[in-house]
């Protein structure tokens, strides 16, 4: 078995207006003051609530913005998302391939579905891994370890490859012996690309990259 773990913002899905507009509705309804746009253009990844801590919040704080995100969310926010160019197809061709793929992001796992059906991924993907939007399983490592449980897939970590576009994907399959390819369209930087396995800089060098795992596996 040969399995993708595939990130969802920032990989399949270009989600960061719709995250941005719900980031910013949440800091107006907290009074709370905007960050810079260089800060806001690098919040779609992680858990808002890990966001809205790195701005000085406190946990309470953090809880109640992140109630407060997940309520615009799901009034429509979700579907302020389009998919990046090339993906669809992409996926189309590692299922034709025999390739199983499992998503493994931090995105709420009703709004993860509802814009990945809507885009056309859904029915391509053997197992939906996302975050609880009201539970613990939130950061990648927890999300990760959820879709190995569930399906058994405690195999040689060989058989396995993160794709993602975010330190926190790299830090979090690593921390199951899972390599990473960074794709260079997402909303990550190079410094973060720099401990992954592989950095794609468009989904045929992706292809081409999974390509090569696969035939180095015989």
């Amino acid at each position: 078995m040969s399995i993708l773990l595939l990130d969802v913002d920032g990989t399949l899905i270009d989600s960061l207006p719709g995250i941005q507009r719900g980031f910013r509705h949440t800091l107006d309804q907290l009074d709370w003051p905007h960050p810079d746009q260089e800060f806001t253009d690098h919040i779609a990844g992680p858990p808002m609530e890990t966001t809205l801590r790195s701005l000085g919040m406190s946990p309470a704080m953090a809880q109640e913005g992140l109630g407060i995100y997940l309520e615009y969310t799901r009034r429509g926010g979700w579907a302020d998302a389009t998919s990046f160019p090339g993906m669809l197809d992409l996926l189309r061709r590692w299922k034709s391939e025999g390739l199983t793929l499992a998503t493994a992001t931090s995105k709420g796992e009703a709004f993860a579905r509802l814009i990945l059906e809507r885009e056309g991924f859904l029915e391509h993907i053997d197992f939906l891994g996302a975050a609880q939007e009201d539970g613990p399983r939130r950061h990648k490592s927890a999300v990760i370890d959820h879709v190995l449980s569930t399906n058994g897939w405690r195999v040689d970590t060989s058989d396995i490859l993160m794709v993602g576009d975010r330190s926190h994907d790299i830090e979090g399959a690593a921390e199951h012996g899972i390599d990473t390819v960074a794709v260079a369209w997402g909303y990550g930087t190079p410094v973060e690309w720099a401990s992954a396995a592989r950095t794609a800089h468009t989904p045929e060098d992706l292809e081409g990259i999974v390509h090569d795992w696969l035939a180095t596996r015989g």
